[in-house]
């Protein structure tokens, strides 16, 4: 069922990736109705200098809803 795929620079713990995608997992069970075991949640590192090509590639891909100053 729903899958959230999150791109970041390296550099964060795994705890800290578990407690983001908790968080988000929640977010999602409230908005869209779904259990716990519905949903995926995956991490990508990314190198800074790598970081807007990779993700510009991928995003072409997908319907974006929300913009951020890198990813438009």
């Amino acid at each position: 069922m729903p899958h959230i795929s999150v791109m970041l620079y390296p550099g964060r713990s795994e705890e800290q990736k578990q407690n983001m995608a908790e968080i988000l997992r929640t977010s999602l069970m409230e908005a869209g109705s779904w259990k716990a075991s519905d949903i995926s949640v995956s991490f990508e590192s990314i190198e800074a200098d790598k970081f807007l090509d990779v993700v510009a590639e991928k995003v072409d891909r997908e319907d974006l809803i929300l913009t951020s100053d890198y990813v438009y």
